[in-house]
């Protein structure tokens, strides 16, 4: 059951936020038949035939503890949250690994979806300060001219990404963008217009982080299947025939947005000639 895995000199922690509400497969991927998930039920959703997400955020840090820790996307937020009426635990899962809000240097957003931003802004009353003051928070230009241009606006964006403008923490990323040395930005575009993943690369290692490039364990195999979240379904399946295709031949630990806690780290593997996860 891994929470953290090293790369090279880096260390990466999963940081629990939430699971979400369980939904019926066919609420996400409502092109896939049921059938379809037949070979993957087992594994792939829970036993009561439902799928659920864990919100999660992700620390990149030295293991020699020298350096800057670098947050990558921040859950659904404080809450309570309806489906569950409990709060959010991103803070806490900080904490738990001897960190508070103050050391987090940098903060990479990996898209403007609710669940990835939620903590980025804490609200006392209508005044608005950044829940990691000493970070600069690092949000795709594609995704920030997006939502700020729609005629109606996205809450979460509103609540979550804009105030960081005002703020004086908002650095918009265009393309590869290094955040410290081995890590950096890389675009995946679909899931939203400005998707980014984050490279880790150190010692002749390299892990990614993913965010949304899949929700679920079948999208290893069934790399075609999108979700309704997705924003352009063509561009998604490209990013992500491509980035697990990297993955898989050069041998990238994953670091997944949204699979299961302690399976959510994996590499990709060959099964029958089939890629496939393999948790670490």
């Amino acid at each position: 059951m891994s929470l953290e895995y090293k790369i090279g000199e880096y260390l990466i922690s999963t940081l629990h936020e939430h699971p979400s509400a369980q939904k019926n497969p066919s609420e996400i991927w409502p092109d896939v038949p049921q059938k379809s998930w037949d070979p993957f039920r087992n594994f792939a959703l829970l036993e009561n035939g439902m799928v659920q997400s864990i919100w999660r955020g992700h620390l990149i840090r030295k293991a020699t503890g020298e350096g800057q820790n670098v947050l990558v996307d921040t859950g659904m937020g404080p809450g309570p949250h309806d489906h569950t009426g409990k709060p959010g635990e991103l803070i806490k899962s900080i904490e738990k690994i001897g960190l508070d809000p103050e050391q987090i240097d940098a903060v990479v957003i990996t898209h403007c979806h609710g669940d990835h931003i939620g903590w980025n802004v804490t609200w006392d009353d209508d005044s608005p300060k950044a829940t990691f003051p000493n970070a600069k928070y690092y949000v795709a230009a594609d995704d920030w001219n997006f939502y700020s241009s729609l005629d109606t606006k996205i809450e979460a964006f509103e609540k979550s990404i804009r105030p960081l403008e005002a703020l004086g923490v908002l650095e918009l990323v265009v393309g590869e963008r290094e955040i410290v040395p081995g890590v950096r930005t890389l675009p995946t575009k679909g899931h939203t217009p400005g998707h980014q993943c984050v490279l880790v690369q150190s010692e002749g290692k390299t892990g990614v982080v993913t965010g949304d490039l899949f929700h679920n364990v079948a999208q290893i195999t069934e790399q075609e299947w999108c979700p309704v979240f997705d924003w352009r379904t063509d561009l998604s399946t490209a990013s992500r025939r491509w980035l697990l295709w990297r993955a898989q031949t050069e041998g990238w630990v994953i670091f997944s947005g949204h699979l299961a806690t302690g399976k959510s780290i994996g590499l990709i593997i060959d099964k029958d000639g089939k890629p496939v996860w393999g948790p670490v």
